[in-house]
C-alpha cells in the first residue's frame, strides 16, 4: 500500500525543531531527554529510510531499520561536530534537526509511485513488548547519563606547587609558590628543610581559589651544594601534599 500522504515528514520535523529549542533555552534534563532519547534513536532514522525510500514489511523491522540508520546518523555526527569543535548538547541537536530536515525534504520530492510503502501492523507477543520497552528504557537512561556527566564536567582541580633559585641569580635567594586552582579557600602549612635539618616554617596558609602566594626564602650558601625542600602539609589531616626540592647554590 503506497502512503497518500507525507504527514510523518512534517511530524519529524517538528519533533526535531523542538528538540532544537528544549536544548538552547532549557537546562531540564527530563525535558532534553524526553524530546532527545526518540531524536537520537528512532526519528532521524525514520527521515533517512524515508528519503532512502527503504521498504519494510512491518513495523517490528522498520523501526530495527530507523534505530540502525539513527545510530548511524550520530556516528557521523560525531566525527563531524568533533572536527567543527561543535561537540556539546546544541551541537548534536542542531546535528539531528539538519540530518532529520535534509532527509526530510529529499523524500519530499520523490515521486509518489516510489515512495515506500506503511509497514503492516505487527503481531506483538507480550515478551516482545517487555523487550522493546526494557530497550527503550536502557537507552533512554544511557542517554539521560551523558546528558548529566557532559552538564556537570568539571575540568581537575589543583594547587600548583614550585621552589625555584631566585630569577635574578642571587646563589642565596630562593623562591617558594602556592597558586590555587581549586574550588574551596584550602589552608596549608609549609616547612622548609635545608640538608635534611629544619629551616623555616610557615603555618595555616590561607589561599583562595585562584589566588598565588609567593615568597623569597634567604639561604646560606656554604662551599658544598646543599639540597632545600620544602614540603606542603594539609593541616586539616597533617600529611604531606605536596613536596619539590632544588640546590643550593643551583647548578
Amino acid at each position: 500500500m503506497g502512503i497518500s500522504s507525507n504527514r510523518d515528514l512534517p511530524a519529524v520535523c517538528l519533533w526535531a525543531g523542538a528538540t532544537v529549542a528544549a536544548v538552547a533555552v532549557s537546562d531540564s534534563l527530563l525535558l532534553r531527554t524526553v524530546l532527545g532519547a526518540p531524536m537520537v534513536f528512532l526519528v532521524s532514522g525514520h527521515a533517512v529510510l524515508r528519503a532512502l525510500g527503504v521498504r519494510t514489511t512491518s513495523v517490528s523491522e522498520h523501526l530495527v531499520y530507523a534505530v540502525g540508520a539513527s545510530l548511524a546518523a550520530g556516528i557521523a555526527g560525531g566525527f563531524a561536530l568533533n572536527a567543527a569543535g561543535f561537540l556539546t548538547p546544541l551541537g548534536w541537536a542542531v546535528w539531528f534537526w539538519t540530518v532529520t530536515a535534509a532527509a526530510a525534504l529529499v523524500a519530499v520530492r520523490r515521486d509518489a509511485p516510489d515512495r515506500p510503502a506503511w509497514p503492516a501492523p505487527p503481531q506483538f507477543r507480550l515478551w516482545q513488548g517487555a523487550a522493546l520497552m526494557l530497550a527503550v528504557l536502557v537507552a533512554t537512561g544511557a542517554y539521560a547519563l551523558a546528558v548529566r556527566d557532559e552538564a556537570t564536567y568539571r575540568q581537575f582541580k589543583y594547587t600548583e606547587f614550585w621552589m625555584l633559585p631566585s630569577p635574578n641569580g642571587e646563589p642565596d635567594l630562593l623562591t617558594v609558590g602556592i597558586r590555587s586552582a581549586e574550588t574551596r579557600v584550602q589552608r596549608f602549612d609549609l616547612e622548609i628543610t635545608l640538608d635534611g635539618q629544619p629551616f623555616a616554617i610557615f603555618q595555616s596558609l590561607t589561599v583562595a581559589p585562584g589566588d598565588t602566594w609567593a615568597r623569597e626564602i634567604s639561604v646560606p650558601v656554604l662551599a658544598t651544594r646543599q639540597t632545600a625542600e620544602a614540603r606542603l602539609y594539609g593541616p586539616e589531616h597533617d600529611r604531606l601534599y605536596r613536596s619539590v626540592s632544588t640546590l643550593v647554590p643551583p647548578i
